[in-house]
């Protein structure tokens, strides 16, 4: 469909709203869009930010085309842009069981992993089919173990500290140029991207099992 990869549905919730923002509906349509190779493989600058640009650019303009058709059906309907500022996209998507968002705090899902960008479509219509979320909660658990798109950031956006439940991490977003240089160092690093989903998760299962043995012998 235009070239969106995954669709999903789902009510939005205020923790989803960005500040300062007042969607108009809250019956959200949210879209997938696969980010080229040449934006992955071309260091951060002037030229990354250029692909990284017309990639929103394209997207925006799926998304306008998109809501245009469901006006032209009757119902009404509101942009969010992906590169706008009305929505947060990530936990958006992984209410809309698109997929779950990893520690970069970019939404890995089994059909991109982390090289996407996202939008939506707020609309009057009341029925939309909800998503039925798969279990994705497993990623988190991955990440904590993984933390490669933390070493791969060159300015330091994502830092662990230490607080009174363990490590946690921080992500500290004016620090991160993926928005102003095109820099997508943590998702070339990251092994949904390289490898793909489903060989990880197989892998992680497997590493699972094997602990989850040690300890049966153990006790």
């Amino acid at each position: 469909l235009m070239g969106i990869v995954q669709i999903g549905y789902t009510h939005v919730s205020s923790e989803l709203v960005n500040s300062e923002e007042h969607p108009q509906y809250l019956h959200a349509i949210v879209l997938t869009y696969q980010m080229g190779q040449d934006i992955i493989e071309t260091p951060p600058g002037p030229e990354a930010q250029e692909l990284n640009n017309a990639t929103y650019t394209k997207l925006g303009r799926i998304t306008y085309a998109l809501s245009d058709f469901i006006r032209s059906r009757g119902f009404s309907t509101q942009v969010a842009h992906p590169y706008g500022g009305l929505l947060n996209f990530s936990p958006l998507g992984q209410k809309a069981g698109l997929g779950w968002m990893g520690q970069s705090g970019l939404l890995i899902s089994p059909e991109l992993g982390p090289r996407m960008k996202i939008s939506a479509i707020l609309t009057s219509i009341g029925n939309l089919p909800l998503t039925e979320p798969e279990d994705y909660s497993w990623i988190p658990d991955y990440c904590a173990v993984c933390g490669k798109c933390i070493k791969a950031c060159p300015e330091e956006a994502m830092v662990e500290k230490e607080s009174c439940c363990g490590m946690e991490l921080e992500f500290i977003e004016s620090r991160c140029i993926g928005c102003s240089q095109g820099c997508t160092y943590c998702i070339e690093e990251c092994p949904f991207h390289q490898k793909g989903y489903q060989p990880v998760k197989d892998k992680f299962d497997r590493m699972n099992a094997k602990l989850a043995e040690k300890r049966s012998k153990a006790n």
